[in-house]
């Protein structure tokens, strides 16, 4: 990434629960495939070590093993976003073969074998350098010279956050490898990207005769002012380019009504959010800017989110991951007291604009789409995610890349000929923050559709 101190998506800092053990080892048969402008995915396989400690020196049970494994392997993304070739794990591992190596008293060494899936800039084609801390639970208190800490992020200096910023590169870290962390060179195989695929433009026509596009904009500070159109959040900014952008390109802007916002928002715990509408003939985009922090008044936006999933032709996030946890799906459900109905019936394309979105936002949303006839969710839905951290600056690109793209389209609409590959858009929205699109491998060829 670049090292403009503009404010990235990951303000909030939150608890994050360990990844759990994935079901199923990733194979070629169940394998999605991907595009990206300057990365693939790969399988990454490595035999790891990690410390275990006992007070009391008794041998640590199963459930404590697995447990201090995982927590491990959630410390490899720091240093794998600031290392040359950057990278990102899907979160999809398989861990097998736990068992303790050695005993020395109070002190254990734990082995175990990992295999998983991770987006990687092009670069190396057999191995990747994986960097680990030797003991998860001691790193963190081991990197402070004094007060602070120079092996994470000037800003984030909390405990919580530094499995996603550390690494020993940054300037000023004291850690040591092989005291203090291994570097694991890992078995890497490649998957060969899509050659050429398209969105299915034609499927994402509504009942209608639309293309229904829903843009949810997430405050930066929630202290800041709601109206877009006036506030000093630096995504209001985004807001306000994205919006003069349509409407410099023949949209037409209609506010919405508080009755009707909360015709949607059934219930709010705050103030009520900016929604309004921008047409032109057969595209529609409803803007929506309020706040979308699992731990903020965003029960209008969870409203909202919920809508969109359920109905939108194109649902695009843009805002904070909160490391994952403000567009978990059980956490907003539970906020909303009612369950989010993905439509296993109708090709949708959901673009999650935000940090490290590939490793927070797709398996889970692929399997709420699956059905018997598709197993793997990709059928009727298309994932744009980031790899990397992503920031405020860089999104009116990406949304104006896939704003022309569906122009295009529907201006093409009859001659079925000419529309934007997934090819040309991943070249066009990738900041350098490993952006990729799964999903595509089994859409249909692009065709002429009627729109209204």
């Amino acid at each position: 990434m670049s090292a403009l101190k503009t404010i990235p998506f990951f303000l909030v800092s939150l608890s994050i629960a360990f990844s759990a053990l994935a079901k199923n080892t990733p194979s070629a048969k169940e394998r999605k495939l991907y595009v990206g402008s300057n990365s693939t995915e790969a399988i990454l396989e490595f035999k790891g070590q990690v410390e275990y400690v006992s007070s009391k020196g008794s041998t640590p049970q199963a459930s404590t093993m697995k447990k201090l494994v995982l927590e491990q392997i959630e410390y490899m993304i720091g240093p794998m976003s600031l290392t040359e070739i950057t990278a990102v794990p899907k979160g999809d591992h398989v861990i097998s073969n736990i068992k303790i190596a050695k005993n020395e008293g109070k002190k254990f060494l734990i082995e175990y074998n990992y295999k998983g899936t991770a987006v990687v800039e092009n670069g190396p084609k057999n191995s990747y350098d994986l960097v680990l801390p030797i003991n998860p639970r001691t790193i963190y208190e081991k990197s402070f010279i004094g007060d602070v800490s120079p092996c994470t992020d000037d800003h984030y200096q909390s405990e919580g956050d530094f499995w996603y910023f550390w690494s020993p590169e940054r300037e000023g870290c004291k850690l040591k490898v092989g005291v203090d962390y291994n570097i694991v060179k890992a078995k890497m195989t490649r998957i060969e990207n899509t050659k050429i695929s398209y969105p299915e433009y034609h499927n994402l026509v509504n009942e209608n005769g639309k293309i229904s596009i829903h843009v949810l904009f997430g405050l930066d500070d929630p202290e800041k002012g709601r109206n877009p159109l006036k506030s000093s959040d630096i995504n209001a900014d985004n807001y306000r380019i994205f919006r003069n952008y349509l409407l410099k390109n023949g949209f037409t802007a209609k506010a919405w009504k508080e009755s009707e916002i909360k015709a949607i928002a059934k219930r709010l715990d705050g103030a009520t959010p900016f929604v309004e509408t921008l047409t032109k003939g057969a595209i529609e985009y409803r803007f929506f800017f309020g706040p979308s922090g699992i731990d903020e008044d965003a029960l209008g936006f969870h409203w909202f989110y919920k809508d969109a999933i359920e109905n939108a032709s194109i649902m695009v996030y843009g805002g904070h991951s909160g490391l994952g946890g403000h567009l978990d799906l059980d956490s907003i459900e539970y906020n909303l007291g009612e369950p989010i109905v993905f439509n296993k019936k109708r090709y949708q394309i959901f673009f999650f604009d935000s940090c490290t979105s590939y490793k927070y936002y797709n398996t889970n949303y692929f399997e709420r789409k699956s059905t018997a006839t598709d197993p793997n969710g990709t059928k009727k839905l298309d994932i744009f995610t980031n790899g990397l951290s992503t920031y405020f600056h860089v999104m009116p690109d990406s949304n104006a890349a896939l704003a022309q793209a569906i122009d295009k389209a529907v201006s093409l609409a009859q001659s079925g000929k000419g529309f934007v590959s997934y090819q040309t858009l991943a070249k066009q929205i990738d900041s350098d923050n490993l952006f990729g699109v799964n999903g595509d491998e089994d859409n249909e060829a692009p065709k002429a559709f009627k729109v209204k």
